[in-house]
């Protein structure tokens, strides 16, 4: 079935979206009378690559995108490409960064601000399910940064199976929990990896926990939080990947040069 067009918001969004040309974006929405700098870029991105502009109401812009934090700028989008968890894992560079899957994730600014970490980080991809959660909204969309544009991303029908996939193509499943029997910068995390996140207060669920590999716990100071939300929990798991697998490199530099 044909995707519906799709709305990104928020100067970050709209011109990480419009730098990839008509491929990407089908039509620029600006605020009636609010010209400043990044509409004004914005525009000029647009009319370059021959977009067409639209000025609209407060009320109509709104409407557009879902919300009134959208900066004046809201552009009309095609479809983010969507991969399958196969291709997914093919595109994967030889480094095999992390992969992120996350389990039932509702909240889309949440959603928008892992796929934003997940950019900064350099995470291999996204990986999440089609049902009971939050999906590709204007929202999210300006949570996410520009972080569409540079992600690969995967939507699968079942979380549990897909976890099971990568286990095959040679990752370690692991999952963020509170009870977990690793400690995230105490424990050898094993890699390549992919790390699964799940909702805030109810975390990753049974049947998806049952196929992971192993636990693994951030440490906090439990007198001044009992948790971490989803986005910030995803952020410091793959900043910790990174940092040892940043460690363990520089130690076979080390090694391997002459003495």
């Amino acid at each position: 079935m044909k995707r519906k067009p799709e709305y990104v918001c928020g100067a970050h969004s709209v011109l990480a979206a419009l730098e990839r040309g008509p491929e990407r974006t089908q039509r620029l929405f600006i605020a009636e009378g609010r010209r400043n700098r990044r509409v004004a870029e914005a525009a000029r991105l647009a009319e370059s690559c021959g977009i067409p502009i639209e000025a609209l109401d407060a009320r109509g812009l709104t409407k557009k995108a879902a919300t009134a934090q959208h900066q004046n700028l809201v552009a009309e989008v095609f479809p983010t490409p969507l991969l399958s968890l196969d291709d997914l894992i093919d595109a994967q560079p030889e480094s095999a960064p992390p992969i992120l899957l996350l389990d039932g994730v509702q909240d889309p600014r949440n959603f928008g601000a892992i796929l934003r970490s997940a950019a900064a980080l350099g995470a291999g991809g996204v990986v999440w399910p089609k049902d009971g959660a939050a999906g590709l909204t204007p929202v999210a969309a300006k949570a996410a940064s520009g972080a569409l544009e540079v992600v690969p991303l995967a939507r699968v029908t079942n979380l549990a199976r897909a976890v099971s996939a990568l286990k095959e193509a040679g990752y370690w499943a692991l999952a963020a929990d509170a009870g977990g029997e690793k400690t995230l910068g105490v424990d050898e995390l094993p890699r390549p990896c992919c790390l699964v996140i799940g909702a805030e207060g109810r975390g990753v669920r049974p049947l998806v926990l049952k196929t992971c590999d192993a636990r693994v716990r951030i440490p906090i100071e439990e007198s001044a939080v009992s948790s971490l939300n989803a986005s910030v929990a995803a952020a410091i798991l793959l900043h910790g990947v990174r940092k040892d697998r940043a460690e363990d490199e520089g130690v076979a530099r080390v090694q391997a040069s002459p003495s």
